[in-house]
């Protein structure tokens, strides 16, 4: 059992996790100061130190915080695509729902994957989370369809391309006519579906 002082320490921590998440929302990784993130959370600059060490510490710390909650909803797609019959849609659920979680969380895939791509601490747990992804979808997609690993891959690209997209552009920057998100979801699940079906003559 948690003492007092435990739940306090993790509500604190969690605080201050939040707060250097809704600063990177607002204004990437500049946004994120110790003095900001301080008073976001209501507490003090040292507590902040004395937790995160510094600031590289208190972002690697909400990297980490936002790459699990990516995983996790993630892992909950692919449980509903698993328990979905039928492949047309199960394949639709999965865009559906990537093409959801790059939606959601933009600002910290746009901040680690592009702005903190060069930092040593940052960069290589951004990409190694991609990796992941990337080896999840395409295993999910050999195993379902009987697909090569190779088109498997490319259709990852085909998702993870449009998915990127959503995090770094509003939808108005990409074309004059909006598209609902059903109508994108469904037409990348067609793509993917494309992909994975093309069976190379001979």
């Amino acid at each position: 059992m948690r003492t007092p002082v435990q739940s306090r320490s993790e509500s604190s921590a969690d605080r201050m996790l939040a707060a250097a998440l809704d600063l990177l929302a607002e204004g990437g990784l500049a946004a994120v100061t110790i003095a900001a993130v301080a008073r976001r959370a209501g507490t003090s600059n040292g507590s902040l130190y004395h937790r995160f060490g510094d600031r590289t510490g208190l972002l690697v710390a909400a990297q980490a915080r936002a790459l699990a909650r990516i995983e996790a909803a993630t892992a909950a797609s692919f449980a509903a695509a698993d328990a979905e019959p039928d492949d047309d849609r199960a394949v639709g659920l999965l865009a559906r729902a990537a093409l959801g979680i790059f939606a959601t969380e933009r600002a910290p895939l746009r901040t680690f994957l592009v702005e903190g791509r060069s930092d040593p601490r940052l960069g290589p747990p951004a990409t190694a989370a991609t990796h992941r992804l990337g080896d999840t979808v395409s295993g999910w997609l050999v195993e379902r369809f009987a697909t090569t690993p190779e088109q498997a891959g490319a259709a990852w690209r085909v998702l993870f391309a449009l998915g990127a997209s959503q995090a770094l552009f509003d939808d108005g920057q990409v074309a004059a006519r909006p598209l609902d998100g059903d109508a994108l979801g469904e037409a990348l699940a067609r793509a993917v579906l494309a992909v994975v079906r093309d069976r190379p003559a001979g």
